[in-house]
């Protein structure tokens, strides 16, 4: 969008101000020029806060098809309104029957660009939505603009798609998430805060690493160039380093279930520095200990509302190891910034990169004289992918929605100076192609040692267990009343009171362990 319509406010018969929307010599009425007031019965049958709690509108206007919002009969929990008008909001302001659209919890996104739209729809669904989120669209807009709120729809539709996934893996896992993130508090005396390492390392090269098919042929430039480059793997991609001979500065580890116990079998990490986030598998905290990220999960909002910005997040709203370690990459101050193993498909006709636990497993147990592990692997890609093609190469559909997350957070962040080794992958928007050799000997010229600074990084700030103020968490958990709500919030819909009672009892045994320490 070159830039937003015009238009002018005009009175109508009624006395209440209407719109029109001027589109070269020509003008149209947004609302009626006799009674625009008679929209608001417009959209009343559609309204439905009873099983919605989040309400997302196209088209707004003056508003008048909404003021149904002002009664209290109709709470959505948030409303995110999105409009083509510039300045619109600043009309709505004047009118006193809808200047209660720009209270909270209704936000207003105006003269924004499809682009800009979506990084602000990704934010508003970022904060949840307990029964469902409901779309209603202006008639009268859309019929004005139908390109623009035709591809904010599909906008929406997508963010919509990705929310629901992700929710689903939270409601899959809530109980374990909860467990683990009351664990990790038990082990918190050997952590230290994320935010201790934001912007620690300014300028320097940095490779991030997933487990993706290209890998395999990345890893020999990467091993050349190990002294000049800072790495930040993804767990699952420890095993296939530690098979080359390559140990990364950073692993990043978000996964809550015990497989992942296999990358750090299978990997070792040496000098690496660890990174969880409060909800990960606890064992490889226990063991490695590192750096503590918080995330959405309502322990972590606990934490954060009780001491604002004492620890600090990488939490890339992507879902995502991989967008985690390309925002912990960003946050380092890591620049240029290369991605190794980003494929978003069956590269070369291979599952994963070779060495890592997941291939290792898939050779060990189908691999055979009469079935071949390559003939296992193209078997297993055609039923997964369905036959399903990207840019002329094997995908599956969920892939689309990785990729999609990867490119939102990098241009909700603005991450630039962002490369891609080895082309073999699907393409990524915000981000340069780039063969393996040109970057390293473009970029990775100096031999870096990044060892003093972590190590200063770790003794300039402390344990988060021995950092001032942060023993209120357990006079918090303590607390029957957060207790609940803490409980309502990580286990939605929960009704077994054997299990509260539990989760209640393992609470307290965190806040003794922390006394004991």
């Amino acid at each position: 969008m070159d830039r937003s319509p015009r238009f002018v406010i005009e009175p109508s018969r009624e006395g209440p101000p209407t719109l029109v929307v001027m589109d070269g010599g020509s003008s149209h009425y947004l609302h009626s020029k006799v009674a625009p007031t008679r929209e608001a019965d417009s959209l009343r049958p559609s309204f439905n806060s009873g099983k919605y709690d989040v309400l997302i509108v196209l088209g707004v206007g003056l508003g008048y098809h909404l003021m149904p919002l002002g009664e209290a009969s109709l709470a959505y929990e948030r409303v995110l309104i999105i409009d083509i008008l510039q300045g619109i909001d600043s009309e709505i302001a004047r009118n006193p029957l809808t200047a209660f659209l720009l209270e909270q919890p209704v936000n207003i996104v105006a003269g924004c660009s499809i682009d800009e739209i979506q990084p602000k729809v990704d934010q508003f669904l970022s904060q949840g939505a307990t029964r469902g989120i409901q779309v209603l669209e202006h008639p009268a807009s859309l019929r004005l603009f139908p390109e623009y709120y035709g591809n904010a729809r599909e906008v929406i539709r997508k963010a919509i798609d990705r929310f629901s996934a992700n929710t689903a893996t939270r409601n899959a896992f809530s109980r374990r998430y909860l467990r683990n993130a009351l664990l990790n508090i038990g082990s918190i005396g050997r952590s230290h805060p994320v935010n201790a390492l934001f912007a620690r390392l300014e300028g320097r090269p940095g490779v991030v690493i997933t487990s993706g098919p290209s890998l395999d042929g990345i890893l020999p430039f990467i091993k050349k160039s190990r002294q000049r480059i800072v790495i930040v793997a993804v767990d699952s991609a420890l095993p296939a380093l530690s098979a080359s001979g390559i140990t990364p500065d950073f692993a990043i580890s978000i996964d809550p279930q015990q497989h992942v116990c296999e990358h750090f079998a299978h990997g070792r990490p040496g000098e690496t520095m660890h990174v969880f986030s409060l909800t990960a598998y606890p064992l490889p905290i226990r063991l490695h200990g590192g750096f503590l990220s918080l995330n959405t999960h309502p322990v972590s909002q606990l934490i954060e509302e009780l001491h604002p910005g004492a620890i600090g997040s990488i939490d890339s709203g992507s879902g995502t190891v991989a967008g985690d370690a390309i925002l912990l990459a960003a946050r380092l101050g890591l620049s240029p910034i290369a991605l190794a193993g980003f494929d978003f498909c069956f590269g070369d006709h291979t599952i994963y990169a070779r060495y890592t636990a997941y291939q290792r497993r898939f050779a060990l147990f189908f691999h055979g004289r009469f079935g071949p592990v390559e003939t296992r692997n193209l078997d297993y890609i055609m039923k997964s992918s369905g036959g399903h093609l990207v840019d002329g190469r094997f995908s599956r559909r969920s892939f689309a929605g990785y990729r999609a997350s990867i490119e939102s957070l990098i241009r909700r962040e603005a991450i630039g100076n962002l490369y891609r080794l080895h082309t073999s992958g699907v393409s990524l928007i915000g981000t340069v192609d780039i063969a393996s050799e040109s970057f390293f000997s473009s970029f990775a010229t100096l031999i870096l040692d990044t060892t003093p600074i972590i190590r200063s990084t770790t003794e300039s700030y402390p344990a988060i267990s021995r950092r001032p103020g942060l023993h209120a968490l357990q006079n918090a958990l303590a607390d029957p009343d957060i207790q609940k709500r803490l409980l309502r919030a990580s286990l939605p819909g929960e009704t077994d009171e054997a299990l509260m009672n539990s989760m209640k009892l393992k609470i307290m045994h965190m806040i003794n362990m922390e006394d004991e320490q």
